[in-house]
């Protein structure tokens, strides 16, 4: 088990600069201080991730730039898309489903939660999409904000109140769940919800809501485990639009050229070693789930041929669902592009440990952000 309040792992684990030898001087008395915001608080890999963003920013910009993080006190994760575009926040994680209007082709990326179980291989072919999509860059762009990669976090499960396990036992319940995930709960019989991650707790425990799709993670961090008795043992697929560094767009054009790459690079590290500690740290729970408070129960095998046979035919779902609801006529070609990338950063990271941050965090510098000119973006 990993220990969560440990800064020595956090610094080993993401191969800090900031080592024994202090090599980090104190910050310019000119040094500007960041707000940098998630819209939830907690220990999780994601708020640690956050904090290691401010301290690489420190450290890439020689300590001209400087954070702190504003950890669901500033803004929710509701609130953030208008934060970062405002200013009302520097640099904060946005979540593009909860404004799906201002984001329709990238939540096209994001509905696209089956095409692989691998978090590493799909932050790696999401981000690339995404700075290879001329109508998801200018989303970012209109929205006055600088997008800065995804993290992927998950596999989501199902989570409740009742003991789920049959077919039938789905029927006439109300399940918190968006995108793929609702689209899952409505193929099970169930009817999905769309609610922010911070009103689950008080829904469910007010019985407006049966259950919750969602990362394990959640159990711990947002108290799931203090209403849900039972996790369904049949992973549903990966959440991939974690925007976690999001930067406003006029603080970004106030950069030098090396700034905005020591940005992007604080980004690429973060991100990957997110994406892998957020693994390892939900299958902790599935592995321990008195810890949580909940009973891991089998689905039958109805249940199971069921979520199977949704994983596969889905991203045709996400085509025809982007081309008639949200107009996208190329949805299609798009989801054959992300399958595609897919299939690249399979290949690439077949031969690496994706357990190792570090390792992650290397190629991700090499190949992705590294590849990315932050005067484009």
């Amino acid at each position: 088990m990993i220990t969560r309040h440990s800064a020595g792992r956090l610094c080993a684990a993401a191969v800090c600069a900031l080592g024994a030898l202090g090599a980090l001087a104190a910050a310019p008395a000119s040094a500007k201080e960041l707000r940098i915001v998630i819209g939830a608080p907690g220990e999780s890999s994601l708020q640690l991730a956050m904090r290691m963003f401010a301290e690489k920013i420190e450290e890439n910009t020689g300590g001209e730039y400087t954070g702190k993080t504003y950890e669901g006190t500033l803004l929710s994760y509701a609130e953030s898309t208008a934060g970062v575009r405002d200013g009302i926040a520097d640099v904060a994680y946005t979540v593009p489903a909860y404004t799906r209007a201002e984001f329709p082709n990238t939540n096209l990326v994001v509905d696209m939660a089956t095409a692989s179980d691998d978090p590493v291989v799909m932050a790696a072919a999401s981000t690339e999409f995404m700075y290879t999509c001329a109508p998801c860059m200018k989303e970012y762009q209109d929205q006055n904000t600088v997008f800065m990669g995804f993290a992927v976090i998950g596999p989501y499960y199902l989570m409740s109140v009742d003991k789920i396990t049959e077919m039938s036992d789905f029927q006439g319940k109300t399940l918190r769940g968006f995108g793929p995930f609702g689209r899952w709960v409505d193929a099970m019989g169930s009817t999905s919800v769309v609610i922010g991650a911070t009103d689950i707790f008080e829904s469910m425990s007010q019985g407006q809501l049966d259950g919750n799709t969602h990362t394990l993670d959640t159990l711990k961090s947002l108290s799931i485990g203090e209403v849900a008795d039972y996790i369904l043992d049949a992973p549903i697929g990966l959440y991939l639009g974690n925007a976690m560094f999001n930067t406003n767009r006029d603080l970004w054009e106030e950069l030098t050229p090396e700034q905005k790459k020591g940005f992007l690079m604080a980004a690429s590290d973060s991100i990957a070693w997110a994406t892998v500690d957020y693994f390892k740290v939900n299958a902790s729970y599935l592995e321990n789930p008195e810890s949580v408070g909940v009973e891991v129960v089998q689905p039958s095998a109805e249940v199971a041929e069921a979520t199977a046979k949704f994983r596969k035919e889905d991203l045709e779902t996400v085509a025809q669902l982007n081309i008639d609801k949200y107009g996208i006529a190329d949805a299609q070609e798009q989801v054959e592009r992300m399958k595609g990338l897919v299939k690249k950063w399979a290949e690439i990271f077949a031969d690496v440990d994706t357990t190792d941050p570090a390792a992650v965090q290397a190629v991700f510098a090499e190949q992705l952000f590294g590849q990315v000119d932050p005067s484009a973006i």
